[in-house]
């Protein structure tokens, strides 16, 4: 699942329902609800991924704890989080990524091809806000 929370605490608490509910593995947030730059808002049983020291604008929501999930930080940052899944013998990466309005693309774009060279071509799920209404 991937969405964008727009930092709002009522919209975390339905997507924690929704999860639970659907029994949701994994959801690509951005814009998460934050408290002093901390994601915050779901059940200590759930794994939060994000990176960065300034307010978290993307993060990985992990439910199923059946699932080995590690953050890979050399290309993260508070816009950014790639993570490593590995699952029944499956291995794949999962990024979450914020494209601020008021950043040039080109920075972002940079960042996708960092991700596509660690990943070397393996499973990758890119999970973007694009903020394709910007000029």
């Amino acid at each position: 699942m991937q969405l964008n929370l727009q930092h709002s605490q009522a919209a975390t608490s339905n997507l924690t329902q929704i999860i639970l509910q659907y029994n949701i593995d994994i959801a690509f947030v951005q814009e998460p609800y934050t408290i002093l730059n901390n994601v915050v808002g779901f059940p200590k049983s759930f794994r939060i991924f994000a990176h960065g020291s300034n307010r978290k604008r993307s993060a990985i929501i992990v439910y199923n704890n059946e699932d080995d999930v590690i953050a890979i930080t050399q290309v993260s940052n508070e816009d950014v989080i790639l993570t490593e899944f590995r699952y029944e013998g499956l291995t794949f990466y999962g990024t979450s990524l914020y494209l601020p309005i008021d950043l040039d693309i080109e920075r972002d774009l940079e960042t996708i091809e960092d991700i596509l060279k660690l990943t070397k071509g393996e499973g990758l799920i890119l999970a973007i806000d694009s903020n394709a209404r910007s000029k």
